[in-house]
């Protein structure tokens, strides 16, 4: 279902790793993320991806959501308002102040739903390193 959303974006050749790649860092003692999935009629249909962090714009605690994927099927059902509303009353019940993320651009079903849900867009953008410009940057 992860690379659904790759290709749903219009990410192609980049596959995302299965269950035992994920696994490992998610239920470590220090989880990298905490993964939640959602059902409908006992078949998972959407899933969540998130992290605690800080804001230092506000000097509090946040939450950082890495993806949301609905299936296309379960779309309009209300599952991704309740992942969402979810992780929001998690980011909540950990003190954090804000709930956070980045949208592809082109993804303008994605930008509706969350304009939706109350979001407004920043004027930052998302941006890293990884792979071989990751290691050069560390001088490795």
């Amino acid at each position: 279902m992860a690379n659904d959303l790759n290709e749903h974006v219009g990410i192609y050749g980049r596959p995302l790793h299965g269950r035992a790649r994920y696994e490992p860092t998610a239920s470590a003692p220090q989880a990298a993320f905490t993964p939640w999935v959602a059902e409908l009629d006992g078949a998972v249909v959407g899933y969540v991806f998130f992290s605690t962090g800080y804001n230092t714009d506000i000097a509090a605690r946040s939450m950082w959501l890495h993806d949301i994927f609905v299936t296309p099927a379960a779309r309009g059902t209300g599952v991704g308002h309740a992942l969402m509303a979810a992780v929001a009353a998690e980011t909540v019940r950990q003190g954090g102040v804000s709930l956070e993320w980045g949208v592809h651009s082109a993804n303008a079903g994605a930008l509706e739903f969350y304009k939706r849900l109350g979001a407004v867009g920043g004027e930052a953008r998302v941006m890293g390193v990884a792979g071989t410009r990751l290691r050069a940057l560390a001088g490795l």
